[in-house]
């Protein structure tokens, strides 16, 4: 099997395996740059939750339009790093660069990368749309697209403006 093909079949298959539309966030425990807990319960909805890892090269190409859209419509942005080896340093300092993300570190009860599993997250970046009631609406694969990502918000319940 061609190396292309098994790609596309493994990003298909990891697409299925996530949590998908309709199904309520996992639950997780992860901390806000202040310290305060942040949980699917306590989270501003409608929300984006995007994971990343701060050596992906396509979450470089893609935060600067992804915060553009935070920026546009005030819709919080979680990011979780979903690798091991970020340190909240690291995840801080990556983070200056874009305010209006809410970058969400580890807790006594959760690490983000755990958080990612919970997801079913096989890649980065991976970006939920989440509504009110705290279920997944949309689910980005790779790069998620300015104008597929402003339709899942307005299915989120998100007041574009």
């Amino acid at each position: 099997m061609g190396k292309s093909l098994l790609g596309v079949l493994l990003a298909l298959w990891s697409w299925v395996w996530a949590v998908q539309p309709g199904e309520k966030l996992p639950p997780f425990v992860l901390l806000d740059p202040k310290g305060a807990e942040v949980t699917p319960e306590t989270m501003r909805k409608p929300a984006v939750i995007v994971f990343w890892a701060s050596w992906c090269p396509v979450c470089r190409a893609e935060f600067p339009g992804l915060h553009r859209v935070a920026e546009e419509t005030g819709v919080p942005f979680y990011v979780i790093s979903r690798e091991p080896k970020d340190t909240k340093e690291a995840v801080l300092s990556y983070m200056k660069a874009y305010p209006r993300f809410i970058p969400l570190l580890a807790s006594e009860k959760d690490k983000p990368h755990e958080v990612a599993n919970r997801f079913k997250v096989l890649g980065q970046p991976w970006t939920f749309v989440v509504d009110g009631e705290g279920k997944v609406v949309a689910l980005f694969a790779g790069r998620a697209g300015r104008e597929a990502l402003l339709d899942a918000l307005l299915l989120a319940g998100a007041e574009l403006p």
